[in-house]
């Protein structure tokens, strides 16, 4: 018998119970729909965070508070030896151009009958060349002001809306934690980061914060943008904080140093590892409903033998062989599985392209990525799935007696 009869043959059969084999596909169709959606959030997410770290440039150091042991946990801010007075060791460095210590505490903020909770951001006039972004209206505060500690405040784009109701802010006095600022300037749009939207945060100078706002000593982190070679930078700022901070490191071991310096380079790798391990992770716990829909398909299969017993002993009386009934029923199985593979493939990619515009909805600004090798993945792993549950049925058909199928009933 020739393929092609036996594909019609297959076909046939299937579309006689067609509730039945859409049931059967069923379990196909949502696994490779959800490795497919999986794979698509896993690169979407993965691209999102790598052009934000890639956004600050590759000239950029990120210095954080570590901890001495390297298995161990980052300290938190409590145990932080990060102050605020390296800034003044790191910008004489030859090969550091710019300094900008940060310090993120949320806070009361006031403005007339209006009263939000916002990230209150401390940093230095260096801040938006190190970012690349400036006010859109206004100006940022400069180095007498962060010197002074005066009370001067930037705000985020959303923030002249949401304090002043988009009257203009420049000029206008809010209150951070009951202290008194004046409004100097408006950052332009930049959206959300590192889940995170930067449009609703309050930039102030980080003296003013520490002193006069949070009462405290320490900074989160320090960005340092070189003038030079980044693996020099990061070996002169690794070396003056040393100093600065006195940490004793006769072994020139980072992981002793208490502290850490990471670069572009080194946020994309980590970024990297860990989305693909969730992806991986997210996508076999998806693919546990292919194994589901394969054990659905031989038992369906198996119905279908004995439905068709009479009809497999009248072929097999009139000729048929064994590879024949094999055949038949192995398309019948491979045909389900990658009619649901392909159905899959296409729901999988219309909720991704649907997560897309959730996620924008939310201003997070994810492309849609269709993930072609996850596709082919897909639909492979689907004629498999069809090839092996399906062999078990289809030796059990091709091996009844024509005799006694023709008498059953």
């Amino acid at each position: 018998m020739s393929i092609f009869v036996i594909i019609k043959t297959a076909f046939s059969s299937l579309t006689k119970n067609k509730v039945r084999s859409f049931l059967t596909l069923l379990g196909i169709v949502i696994g490779i729909a959800s490795v497919i959606l999986m794979l698509s959030i896993g690169e979407n997410a993965k691209r999102l965070i790598i052009e934000q770290v890639t956004s600050f440039g590759s000239n950029v150091l990120f210095v954080e508070p570590g901890n001495p042991e390297e298995s161990g946990p980052p300290l938190g801010s409590d145990f932080t030896i990060l102050k605020y007075e390296v800034r003044d060791v790191l910008k004489k460095l030859p090969s550091v151009d710019r300094v900008a210590p940060f310090i993120f505490l949320d806070a009361n903020v006031v403005s007339g009958n209006k009263d939000k909770r916002v990230r209150i951001v401390g940093t230095t006039p260096d801040h938006p060349d190190i970012d690349n972004t400036y006010p859109i209206r206004g100006r940022f505060f400069d180095e007498d002001e962060l010197k002074r500690r005066t009370k001067v405040a930037v705000l985020g784009f959303d923030m002249e809306n949401i304090l002043f109701s988009g009257e203009d802010a420049l000029g206008k006095i809010i209150k951070i934690d009951r202290v008194n600022f004046i409004v100097i300037g408006v950052m332009e749009k930049q959206g959300t980061k590192f889940f995170q939207n930067i449009d609703e945060q309050i930039y102030i100078p980080a003296t003013t914060a520490q002193k006069d706002v949070f009462g405290i000593n320490y900074v989160n982190f320090i960005s340092v943008r070189a003038s030079g070679p980044i693996d020099a930078t990061r070996e002169d700022v690794r070396f003056a904080l040393r100093d600065a901070l006195k940490i004793y490191n006769p072994d020139q071991d980072p992981a002793k140093d208490g502290f850490r310096i990471g670069t572009q380079e080194d946020a994309v790798e980590i970024v990297s590892a860990v989305t693909n391990v969730l992806t991986i992770l997210l996508s076999s716990i998806a693919a546990i409903s292919l194994v589901v829909g394969g054990i659905g398909i031989m038992n369906i299969m198996l119905v279908s033998v004995t439905e068709r017993t009479r009809e497999i002993g009248l072929r097999k009386a009139l000729g048929a062989r064994e590879t024949d009934i094999t055949r038949q029923f192995l398309v019948e199985a491979i045909f389900l599985t990658l009619l649901g593979g392909v159905i899959g493939v296409f729901l999988g990619s219309f909720l991704a392209f649907l997560s897309v515009k959730i996620a924008a909805y939310f201003s997070y600004s994810f492309s849609f990525v269709f993930p072609w090798q996850g596709a082919f993945a897909g639909l492979f792993v689907a004629f498999f799935v069809g090839l092996i549950f399906g062999i078990y049925p289809a030796r059990r058909a091709s091996k009844l007696h024509p005799i006694e199928a023709l008498r059953y009933e």
